[in-house]
């Protein structure tokens, strides 16, 4: 009895691996394409800025200058197409790293169930090392790989929740989304170390960033409590000292 439940799991098993396998070459396959967005998006940009001083030096006849104004239009346009484009492709990444989570906790929890036993979680990228794994990701922001860097340490958070650098990867989350301007974004990931991780090495930065997030948000009021709420928590921090400064620089008592 128990030979033949071995082998009445064993498609099922195999029917999870190859979904399993599948999604997580379509992640793979997403992250090539944001590369080659990335890389559009950074050549025009190069040429929006050179069209730009082009127009702003005014060297051009009217006619002329025209043109440029038009040209900065369309690559204006184009440049909006591919950041929808990134969206679209963060998105899916969002999806498929759900769909991936979930189908290796339902794996899990039926080998545990027949075999006694649990399987250790295999990265998406290939990368079974949690370390080189953030190494990866933190490579990805320093190079101002946003969205890959996004991808990598959700991730890193996704496989190993339970290791020491989690709550980094939720600060390093929070730059990428700070740098890309998406502040609701980049303060969730603040907010899960101020929350969960009240031993944080990067709670006082977090709190800083958290901050500076809310007063690029337009809520001033709501920034200047969260940085004053860092200064009474770690006064003699360095980033009490950043917070006072933009305090002070705004006419805000701390």
């Amino acid at each position: 009895m128990k030979k033949l439940a071995v082998l009445l799991f064993l498609p099922l098993l195999l029917v999870g691996c190859v979904d399993n396998t599948k999604s997580a070459q379509d992640l793979n396959d997403i992250k090539d394409q944001l590369w080659k967005v990335q890389a559009q998006q950074s050549e025009e940009l190069k040429r929006l800025k050179e069209l730009e001083k082009k127009v702003g030096a005014k060297e051009e006849n009217s006619g002329t200058n025209a043109d440029l104004i038009a040209t900065q239009q369309e690559i204006q346009d184009s440049i909006n197409a591919i950041l929808e484009r990134i969206k679209e492709l963060n998105d899916k990444v969002t999806f498929l790293l759900t769909k991936i989570s979930a189908l290796e906790n339902n794996g899990e929890n039926k080998n545990a169930n027949n075999t006694g036993e649990q399987q250790q979680p295999q990265d998406f990228n290939g990368i079974t090392n949690p370390d080189a794994l953030f190494s990866q990701a933190y490579a990805d922001y320093m190079k101002g790989n946003y969205d890959i860097a996004i991808i990598e340490f959700k991730d890193y958070i996704a496989k190993f929740s339970n290791t020491e650098k989690v709550d980094n990867a939720y600060y390093w989350l929070g730059l990428c989304y700070f740098e890309k301007e998406k502040y609701r974004d980049a303060i969730d990931s603040f907010d899960k170390i101020i929350k969960d991780y009240p031993d944080s090495d990067v709670l006082a930065a977090a709190m800083l960033k958290k901050g500076l997030a809310l007063f690029e948000m337009g809520a001033a009021g709501m920034g200047a409590v969260q940085l004053q709420e860092l200064i009474e928590k770690f006064p003699m921090s360095k980033e009490a000292s950043l917070a006072r400064k933009k305090l002070d620089a705004l006419h805000i008592a701390n």
